[in-house]
């Protein structure tokens, strides 16, 4: 038994508890918005006076000599005269900086591809326009004031940020703000662990414009170590379109398909929308109809997600599941709606934590292992599968054993786990020993 330190985040509805409040925190999501928005138009403006070759990396702030958050504050101001930047969170700003910095990085490791938007090479094929740097996949870009996903993240300074006993969270607010501090009524669905400390907020509206509350928070947990010889309950899972997975042991998860089965409804009620006048009060009514729908959906699947992977957590040791491209399977046109439908990469993620908080083992075995073309019998490679997804079942050529194609994955990825104990858990100790 050992005690370590978790951060751990909590989403909670909540409505703001006064006009004031609500009226602040939409200045938040401006600032949020201005202050990346400066970012970019800056390095635009840098690129386009200095050239730019595609597949190049981006310059450093140091090299494009990007103002600082303070410098850009002090340009803003109102028909009053007043730096209206000042009268909001700075952590609003400040964070719209570091949002930036990582659009940047992440455009950096793929900046040699150099690969343009779709939408930009139709433009350019149907109507000559011919893309530039900005038309990049990945580019940073500026945000819209039109998109209903508003944010801004707060931090926790000297225990500004609090829930009182009536779960009304109070947020800090800036020294130039008229509020002394913002308050949100939570609608607390599940508290909050004893002895927590709330280490940062963002407060956010989602597609029905509704407010939500993300609170990461700090504390201390008993993690009981199943300790090398413990581990017994091994399993193998294969990623299955149909069935989303189908375990080792034979098992199929049986993915309800929520939005397949929502996909009827959705698409009598966009047609309905995209049959009125955008910006309308008719059309801003039905755009929450198709909002709400498609908000059902996302908490049916996230619900389900949670409830399987903690039920696998709950009764095995390890889990082995593989290292697949998600990504690439998305952008395949038979693949690719149902991929995004049942949220397998999701649901990664969630088996990972919730087994690694019980002190057992999450593993994925690399891409280069062939879990659907091995014989989980006798081991020999049947490489005629490379590449054929349209073969269910097949028979192996060398010891005549039958196969279900996605058990027999399933059989090959749990005995990579068993390998796995040995080569990565057990041999370290050998050759300390």
């Amino acid at each position: 038994m050992s005690v370590e330190t978790v951060n751990r985040g909590y989403v909670y509805s909540g409505t703001p508890t006064s006009d004031e409040a609500e009226s602040y925190f939409h200045q938040c999501f401006g600032a949020n918005r201005l202050m990346y928005n400066l970012h970019t138009a800056h390095l635009y403006e840098y690129l386009e006076k200095n050239g730019y070759t595609i597949g190049d990396k981006l310059p450093t702030f140091k090299e494009m000599g990007m103002p600082t958050v303070k410098e850009f504050k002090q340009t803003r101001m109102n028909e009053e005269g007043n730096k209206y930047l000042y009268e909001v969170d700075a952590f609003a700003s400040n964070e719209a900086k570091q949002h930036f910095k990582k659009a940047i990085s992440a455009f950096d490791k793929n900046a040699f591809k150099g690969q343009f938007k779709k939408s930009a090479l139709k433009r350019q094929k149907t109507l000559g326009i011919e893309p530039t740097f900005r038309d990049l996949k990945g580019m940073p870009k500026f945000h819209s004031r039109k998109n209903s996903k508003l944010s801004y993240t707060t931090f926790n300074q000297h225990d500004n940020i609090f829930i009182d006993e009536n779960k009304v969270l109070h947020l800090p607010t800036a020294r130039k703000s008229k509020l002394s501090e913002v308050t949100i009524k939570l609608n607390t669905h599940r508290p909050l662990p004893n002895g927590s400390r709330i280490k940062h907020v963002t407060v956010m509206t989602n597609a029905q414009g509704k407010f939500e509350v993300s609170i990461t928070v700090e504390f201390e947990m008993e993690v009981e170590s199943i300790g090398i010889p413990a581990v017994e309950r091994i399993l193998g899972l294969d990623y299955s379109q149909a069935n989303f997975f189908v375990d080792s042991e034979g098992k199929k998860a049986n993915y309800p398909h929520y939005y397949l089965v929502m996909e009827e409804c959705l698409a009598k009620e966009q047609r309905k929308l995209s049959r009125m006048v955008q910006g309308s009060k008719r059309w801003e009514r039905q755009r929450l109809v198709v909002a709400k729908l498609n908000t059902k959906v996302v908490n049916q699947r996230k619900d389900w997600l949670h409830k399987k992977a903690y039920a696998l957590a709950n009764r095995y040791d390890m889990v082995v599941v593989e290292d697949l491209d998600l990504r690439a399977i998305g952008q395949t046109l038979k693949l690719a709606k149902n991929q995004q439908d049942n949220g397998f990469g999701n649901f990664r993620l969630y088996l990972k934590y919730k087994l690694e908080q019980q002190g057992k083992y999450f593993v994925k075995a690399p891409k280069t292992f062939a879990s659907t073309q091995i014989c989980s019998d006798c081991g020999v490679k049947n490489t005629a599968l490379k590449g054929d997804i349209s073969t269910r079942d097949w028979t192996c050529d060398h010891c005549h054993e039958w196969h279900d194609r996605d058990h027999n994955a399933g059989l090959n990825l749990r005995n990579y786990g068993i390998r796995w104990i040995d080569e990565v858990l057990l041999a370290p100790l050998l050759v300390a020993a």
